[in-house]
Order: C-alpha cells, then sequence, then structure tokens
C-alpha cells in the first residue's frame, strides 16, 4: 500500500510541476525539461516514521520525507495519501527537484480527483536560468486550466546584502491563467515594476499559450516623430493563415505623410520558401518634398522565392520595386547608400563537373536624374560551364558557353552569344619551381541596335567623346559583328622557404606572361559587363583581368611580383605582395584612370598584419607608376581586446575620367566623375561590468559628386555622413540601450537630422523600444 502511495505521491507532484510550468512558461524555460517521467521507474521512500490507519485508509509519512522517482527527487515534512478520497497533501518545506535542475517549492499542496484538480499554496519556482516564479496559490481545475493568484515573475538575481529587496524589475499578476483547451494564457491586473517602481500597468493581456508554436494576434506597438513624416504610430498585427503560411500586417498612421500599410508576407513549402515585404502609402507630401505636388500614393515591393526542382537544380526569384527614388529612405525602409533596386529571375544547376544558370534581370535606379527608361532589361543571360577530369598529362579542359540579350525602352538593344574553351596544366620542376600553363580559344558574336550615347555613356571615349571633342570614327547604329580570341600563357613561381624556432620565413617571385592578339575590340561594341574596372592586387597573374566579355584583355604582356611571408608559431603573420604589369603596347579600351590603360601599368598589392587576436590590418594599394603617389587605398584595421575593440576603414577611389566631366553628344547631359574618398570607424569599449559605449562614423573627405542631368547624387551637407553613438547596459536580467544617430545625407525629401532610439530588453519577456525623437532640417 506504501508502494502505491509513493508511485501516486511522485505523480502528484508531476502534475503541480506541469501546473506552474505553462502558465508561466511564456516567460522562458519555466515548462520544465519537457521530459515524459517514465512513471514505472522504481520509487526509493525514505521518511523518519511512516504510519498506516486502517480505518480512514489514510498512508502518512512524517519527518524528513524523500521521494525520488525516475530522477525526480520530493522533500517535506509530511506526506499523506488519502485511498477513500483518491487525496495526496504534501505540507511542510515542500519542494521538487526535476532532473533538468529545477527547483519547485511549496508550503502546502493537494491533489484529488484522479489529479484532475490540485491546489498548492505559496508556489515558489527557481528554474535553470536562474530565473524566478512565485504565486500565492495555484489551482488546477477539471484537468484543463491551470490558475495562479498574486503571481510575480523575475530573471532577475536578488540583491546578495539584501534579498527582501526588489528585483531590477519584475512582473506581478492578480491572476494567471492558463486555459489548455483554448491553449491562451491570459493575465489580468498586469503590473511591470523597475527596481519596485510600478512604471506599466494593463487590466488585460492575452498571449498564445506555450505549447502554440504560432497564434494570430497585436505585436508591440511602435511610436515615432519626426520632420520627414510628423508624429507616427505603427500597430502590427500577426495572422496565421495556416501552417505553411502567415503575414504580418503593419499600419502605420502619420501625422504629416499620410497612411501607410505594411506587410510581410512567408510561405514554406516542401521543396522551397517564399518571403515578401511591401508597404503602400497616401500622402500630400510629393517625392521632392513639394508640398503642392497632391496626393499620391506611393510604395514598394521587395520580394523572394526559391524552389528545388530535383537534386541538380533549382530555380527562384527577387523582386525589388518602389514607386520613387527617395520613398525607401524617407520611411525607413533601404539602406541610405542604396543606388539601385534589383529585380532577378534565375534557374541554377550544379553538376559534379560543371554549372548552369540562367538569370533575368531588371533594375530600377535610385540616383536622381536617372530614369528607368534607358536602364537595361536583361532578358537573358545565360552560362554553361564544364570541365573535363584531369587527362594523362594532368591537364583540364574547360567549355564556357554564354548567351545574353539586353533591351532598354530607350537606347541600345544588344544580344551577345560567346563560346570558348581553355586548357590549363600545372607541374614542378625538380629544384622548387611551380609551372602553370594556359592556351584558350574564345568567339563572341554581337547583334547591336539603337546604339545610343544616353543608355551607354561609358563606352570609350574615342567614340563618345570629352567635353564634346570630335570622336574617333563615326558608326551607324544597328551592326551585326563578331571576333576570335585567342591566348596563351604561362606562369612561373619559386617558394623559398627557411623555417626558424619561432618563425617560417617565405619569399616567393612570381611571373607570368600572357600572349594574344592586340586586336579584337571594337568601338562600337557597347560594354554592358565591364563598367568601373580599376587595376587590383587581385587581377596580377590572371589571364583576363576584366569581369566581363565586352572588353577584351588583348595584346602582349608580362606580369611580375613578389610575395613575402613571416608566420610565427602562436599563430601570428605577416604577409606582403606587390606587382606590375607592363605591355607590349597600351590597350585603349582600358578605362581611363584605370591603372592599366598605359604600357606600364601602377604598381599594386597588399600588406596583412595579423600579429595577435588583438590586430589585424590590411592595405591595398595603387601605387603611380612614376611618382609612386597613392592613386587608389583601402585599408582595414581592427585592434584591442574585447574591453576596448576600435577598427577603422579608409577608402580612396580615384576619379573614373581625367578630366572628370563628360558632356554626351547631342545632348545638354554632363556627369560629373569625382573621387570617391571616405573614412569610417567603430569603437567599442566596456566601461564597467554592465555599461559599455559603441560609437561609429562614416566621413566623406571630398567634397566630388556626380551629377546626372544636373541632378546630384545623394549626398551629405557636412564631412560626416552618418553618426552614431550608443551606450549598453546589459546584466543577467535585462538590457538597456539608447542611440544616438546623425545623418547627413540629403536627396530629394529626404533631409539631414539627428534622432535618438532607446529599446529595453527584458530577458525571456522580450523588447520595448521606440524613437523618442527625431529632428530633420527642412527642404533647402
Amino acid at each position: 500500500m506504501i508502494a502505491r502511495a509513493c508511485g501516486l505521491l511522485v505523480g502528484a507532484v508531476i502534475l503541480l510541476w506541469f501546473l506552474a510550468g505553462p502558465a508561466a512558461a511564456d516567460f522562458g524555460t519555466l515548462s520544465g525539461n519537457g521530459q515524459k517521467q517514465d512513471k514505472n521507474a522504481p520509487v526509493v521512500f525514505q521518511a523518519d516514521e511512516v504510519e498506516y490507519d486502517d480505518q480512514l485508509a489514510l498512508v502518512v509519512a512524517k519527518g524528513h520525507v524523500e521521494i525520488s522517482q525516475g530522477g525526480e527527487i520530493l522533500l517535506a515534512d509530511t506526506v499523506s495519501y488519502n485511498q477513500r478520497s483518491d487525496t495526496v497533501t504534501a505540507s511542510g518545506n515542500v519542494s521538487l527537484l526535476q532532473p533538468s535542475g529545477e527547483i519547485l517549492f511549496a508550503d502546502f499542496m493537494e491533489l484529488r480527483d484522479s489529479m484532475n484538480n490540485a491546489f498548492a499554496k505559496n508556489v515558489r519556482m527557481l528554474l535553470t536560468d536562474r530565473s524566478r516564479l512565485a504565486a500565492n496559490t495555484a489551482r488546477r481545475v477539471n484537468g484543463n486550466r491551470i490558475e495562479l493568484r498574486r503571481g510575480v515573475y523575475s530573471a532577475c538575481d536578488l540583491c546578495k546584502n539584501d534579498p527582501s529587496a526588489p528585483p531590477a524589475w519584475q512582473l506581478k499578476a492578480r491572476e494567471i491563467s492558463d486555459d489548455r483547451e483554448y491553449k491562451i494564457v491570459e493575465f489580468r491586473d498586469a503590473t511591470m515594476e523597475i527596481d519596485g517602481w510600478p512604471i506599466f500597468y494593463t487590466p488585460y493581456i492575452s498571449e498564445p499559450d506555450p505549447s502554440v508554436k504560432r497564434a494570430s494576434g497585436f505585436l508591440p506597438i511602435t511610436l515615432g516623430s519626426s520632420s520627414t513624416v510628423g508624429a507616427h504610430v505603427t500597430i502590427p498585427y500577426y495572422w496565421v493563415l495556416g501552417p505553411d503560411k502567415d503575414i504580418t500586417l503593419a499600419p502605420r498612421f502619420t501625422s504629416g505623410a499620410g497612411e501607410l500599410l505594411a506587410a510581410e508576407y512567408r510561405e514554406r513549402f516542401s521543396n522551397g520558401q517564399l518571403d515578401g515585404v511591401a508597404s503602400i502609402n497616401h500622402s500630400n507630401v510629393g517625392s521632392e518634398g513639394d508640398e503642392n505636388t497632391g496626393s499620391q500614393w506611393r510604395g514598394h515591393v521587395n520580394a523572394s522565392g526559391v524552389w528545388d526542382l530535383d537534386e541538380t537544380y533549382r530555380t527562384g526569384f527577387q523582386l525589388q520595386r518602389v514607386s520613387d527614388q527617395t520613398y525607401l529612405l524617407r520611411f525607413g525602409f533601404g539602406n541610405p547608400l542604396l543606388n539601385s533596386m534589383i529585380s532577378r529571375a534565375y534557374l541554377e544547376g550544379f553538376h559534379p563537373q560543371g554549372s548552369t544558370d540562367v538569370d533575368a534581370y531588371l533594375f530600377q535606379p535610385l540616383t536622381p536624374g536617372l530614369g528607368d527608361s534607358t536602364q537595361p532589361i536583361v532578358l537573358p543571360v545565360a552560362n554553361r560551364n564544364w570541365e573535363s577530369r584531369p587527362d594523362d598529362w594532368g591537364g583540364r579542359w574547360n567549355l564556357n558557353a554564354n548567351l545574353l540579350d539586353i533591351v532598354r525602352e530607350v537606347g541600345t538593344q544588344t544580344r551577345r552569344v560567346s563560346l570558348g574553351s581553355e586548357y590549363d596544366k600545372s607541374f614542378r620542376d625538380g629544384i622548387g619551381g611551380e609551372y602553370k600553363l594556359i592556351a584558350s580559344l574564345r568567339g563572341d558574336g554581337y547583334s547591336v541596335d539603337d546604339l545610343s550615347q544616353k543608355s551607354n555613356p561609358d563606352l570609350p571615349t574615342a567614340y563618345f567623346p570629352v567635353n564634346g571633342a570630335a570622336p574617333a570614327e563615326r558608326i551607324g547604329y544597328n551592326f551585326v559583328t563578331g571576333r576570335a580570341f585567342p591566348q596563351v600563357g604561362a606562369q612561373w613561381d619559386y617558394p623559398l622557404v627557411r623555417r626558424g624556432e619561432e618563425f617560417t620565413e617565405l619569399v616567393e617571385p612570381i611571373a607570368a606572361t600572357f600572349l594574344a592578339p592586340s586586336g579584337g575590340n571594337q568601338w562600337r561594341i557597347p560594354d554592358e559587363d565591364s563598367l568601373g574596372y580599376q587595376f587590383r592586387d587581385s587581377d596580377l597573374f590572371r589571364p583576363d583581368r576584366l569581369a566581363g566579355y565586352d572588353v577584351l584583355d588583348t595584346g602582349q604582356r608580362v606580369d611580375y611580383g613578389l610575395k613575402a611571408g613571416l608566420y610565427a608559431r602562436d599563430g601570428g603573420s605577416y604577409r606582403v605582395l606587390i606587382g606590375q604589369s607592363l605591355r607590349a603596347e597600351r590597350n585603349p579600351f582600358m578605362p581611363p584612370g584605370s591603372g592599366a590603360e598605359q604600357r606600364l601599368s601602377d604598381v599594386v598589392g597588399r600588406v596583412v598584419l595579423a600579429p595577435s587576436s588583438y590586430l589585424d590590418l590590411i592595405y591595398r594599394f595603387r601605387l603611380d607608376k612614376a611618382t609612386l603617389s597613392n592613386h587608389s587605398s583601402e585599408i582595414g584595421i581592427s585592434a584591442g581586446p574585447q574591453s576596448l575593440k576600435l577598427g577603422a576603414n579608409y577608402l580612396l577611389i580615384p576619379a573614373e575620367q581625367p578630366s572628370q566631366v563628360v558632356t554626351l553628344p547631342g545632348t545638354s547631359e554632363t556627369i560629373l566623375y569625382g573621387k570617391r574618398e571616405q573614412l569610417s570607424f567603430t569603437a567599442t569599449a566596456q566601461m564597467t561590468r554592465y555599461w559599455s559605449l559603441i560609437g561609429s562614423e562614416t566621413i566623406n573627405l571630398t567634397n566630388s559628386s556626380n551629377l546626372v542631368n544636373g541632378v546630384a547624387t545623394p549626398q551629405s551637407d557636412s564631412t560626416s555622413l552618418t553618426a552614431n553613438l550608443s551606450a549598453v547596459y546589459q546584466d543577467e536580467c535585462m538590457a538597456f540601450i539608447a542611440s544616438l544617430t546623425q545623418s547627413g545625407i540629403r536627396s530629394g525629401d529626404v533631409t539631414p537630422g539627428i534622432s535618438v532610439l532607446f529599446s529595453v530588453v527584458f530577458k525571456n519577456l522580450g523588447e520595448i523600444g521606440g524613437n523618442v525623437f527625431s529632428m530633420s532640417g527642412t527642404n533647402g
């Protein structure tokens, strides 16, 4: 009889554990370890004394009662079981230890009616993450409803000097109920307290039962204000459409920019997924900030999807469109430096010895002054690559086919087909030299209609003149042409290695020569895929230094350079690469200012310093071949321990045209090709155990900008493009973040301004945040 009582007692205590757990699991890991207990596991029982009353059918265990089963341990002063009423009671210092580490305390508990109804007094719980839950009473009603009276929850540690003092924060409620039938947790008369002070009260709030992964309902409200949209409030609603799809609707009401409705849709398939974000706004403020433009509709869409067709192929798409060029920046949907929206549909295949990809592209510029009519519509661009297995001599064949079709509403229509083959072989000599031989042949065919300066301003300047100079030759606007381009090359490396006790030294001279005809490029072939080329260290020793097909890297040249490295036993390293290229004759189709347009190229290289985990530095450079003055630089550095981490990045890109101003013939359009020089840095400092500071800034070091149709691209009113300073407090149960952000970007109806934001994160509860205030300048 005692064994039966003990088994039932353990089951009753397990029930009480689940009684407290699910109602509180909304606050974190309060539902226990989620493991089902083995009721058939042996019961270990001990007590100072055990009494059995036959008349009353009552078993009573007293004094240091300990019952364990399946890793759970129940401790109490007294435990009794009444067979007639099927009631189990435990009293006096009741505690239950779970195998996962959670501990439940109660002064008294009672279970009856086959454990469908239960009651406990003065319930306290200590969870594995050291968070705590307490309630005056706990009840289980009819086996499917759990009620906690006068409940309080906190994830904060108690003060060591005064455990009775209120924790940093705690959530109190007059009643917490968990309805298992309707799967909903309800809080009545709930109050959030910070350091004992009530800061938020609600008479009623409900959330899904912890067993529900997804449920429809309202999400936290966001409040804010700015001079560009005025005061605004966003009230998001999450709507479950099915087990595999949902949508979040977020209406935003503004005082100065009309109403906005944003939506996020998600759907999952057995072989893929679909995601999309879209918004629509009705406002009397135009895209250029003119309040007299009248009401108009604005909006955007950003959607993507991908599906596996089989083990080899997959298909997908990305759709990005916006009503005007400043909408994303004004309403906070985009990157301030984003310059275009790109829509894409694709088919990809991955084979053991090759790949296939077919893409279609649609571009929408976000740069003021550029319209959609001259933008390329790519329908399609296709590539098929195949690589052979090594032959008897160790070489490999590579075959590549490419197809391109570009149409425009206004401007050049380009169709291209290309087929190329390459053979390469690597080997070593008997004294440590390493060799690589290549031979390739490629043929391109073009059909071009409506060749236009307006849509292709970056054609070679010999055809589209600079500053009104006469063109080198006049060519018809519609034509069909082709070309063949053979090339052979050889590369030699001679790594010299010396190993010491602390360091390994490497010195490796490298030389390569590439031989090809000097002809092949044509002035009339539009450059659609090799724009903005800049000679870099990564281009050394490459047969074709240009990314695309339209401009050929013709002629004969020699690349030479030196690679050196010092590698420490503890993992640190110091690496240097420097090199240059010498051509037999200049290639007039190399972009001016690229560093490779003359016979002798600029000097390029990189320096990498990583002596320890406290310092990483990479420096890429391009130096003038004659004076060694700096033409292009990229510097990235990260230094310091986690307590004081510093980072900086410097970028210098030269002007694309020496004269900078290009006037398109037959039009009044001008483009100013200015250099770009930018500095950005970040700093993170751990000020105290709980407080840290984070700062960042991006600085514009030049006042050059691009002009399209006389309209300036997005620019800054000051040298500072963006700056941010954040203060972060984080302890064991909460985090507070306050940030000050300054933007100097001015574009259309987007103006420079300052914003202050904050967020408070309570451990296991969620996040409260908002835009405290925002100040912006006026349209100038």
